[in-house]
């Protein structure tokens, strides 16, 4: 069975994601462009990484690089021994140039792209390192947004100036992610150059050069949502970026946003972002 492509929605206003929380363990074997660090931090887990099954318990911590195939599943053993209780983790999820195109070309950090690149094949970081790499993940959650980019920058140095991991897959893996990878680069790329403006199921198709039917089971089982979703999300991000700024109104976002009904617009909103446009850019203002 090929890995399926998964696309990730970028958090409003973040240059990465940051999540704390039960791991999801629903999802199917897939891929992505972004680079995924993991950290377990209570539990155990089953995890198929390319072409080997591993299990990983409390304080592992793993770098799975840019389209690595992987899918993490319930540990038997763990369940059996803990009924009601899931793994938790910390994962970040960012892409190869999160910090700009040709950032990690720099001198500077040549050595941290270079190990994004080896991480393709999936990196298990040993023992000894674990400890001060845990202590530094831990302390995101408290931090702010400038202070975790800072630390993530931290972590990967010292994970580039080192030797400390081991690769998971064989060395002779290799996975061919090019042909649907490139229709899904397709489709991102016109959803984010004309999500301002009108986009029917049927523009997106024949991007895609599907039919709108096929499209839609395409895109649905690649992403796990249907592509209306997607772009609200898209929207709905590009939406609290304009909501920092004192001069836009909520109704000015909504159609500079692409929404071309305010009281829909609310109601997309909130479903995302878990409040309405009105508080988000109040609360915004009042820390800005």
């Amino acid at each position: 069975m090929e890995p399926s492509f998964r696309l990730i929605n970028p958090q409003a206003n973040r240059s990465f994601i940051f999540k704390y929380e039960p791991l999801d363990l629903t999802m199917r074997w897939h891929y992505h462009p972004e680079v995924e660090l993991l950290y377990f931090t209570e539990g155990k887990i089953t995890a198929l990484i390319g072409d080997i099954f591993r299990e990983f318990n409390q304080g592992d911590v793993l770098i799975l690089g840019a389209n690595c195939p992987h899918v993490l599943q319930e540990n038997k053993e763990f369940k059996k021994d803990n009924p009601t209780a899931s793994p938790v983790g910390i994962v970040l999820q960012f892409t190869p140039n999160f910090l700009g195109d040709g950032f990690m070309e720099r001198p500077e950090f040549q050595a941290i792209g270079q190990f994004l690149n080896k991480a393709k094949r999936g990196v298990h970081i040993r023992a000894a390192m674990n400890t001060s790499l845990a202590s530094a993940l831990t302390k995101m959650p408290a931090q702010g947004d400038t202070e975790k980019v800072l630390n993530l920058l931290s972590v990967l140095h010292n994970l580039s100036a080192g030797d400390g991991y081991e690769y998971i897959t064989t060395q002779d893996y290799f996975f061919d992610h090019s042909q649907d990878e490139e229709r899904m680069r397709k489709v991102n790329e016109f959803v984010y150059r004309y999500f301002r403006e009108k986009i029917t199921i049927a523009d997106v198709a024949r991007v895609a050069s599907l039919t709108e039917t096929a499209f839609c089971r395409y895109f649905k089982s690649r992403t796990r949502k249907h592509f209306t979703r997607f772009l609200n999300e898209v929207r709905v991000a590009y939406a609290c970026k304009l909501l920092h700024k004192k001069n836009y109104s909520v109704t000015d976002v909504c159609f500079e946003s692409g929404f071309n009904s305010l009281s829909y617009f609310n109601r997309q909103f909130t479903e995302v972002m878990n409040m309405s446009p009105k508080k988000y850019q109040q609360e915004k203002l009042k820390t800005s």
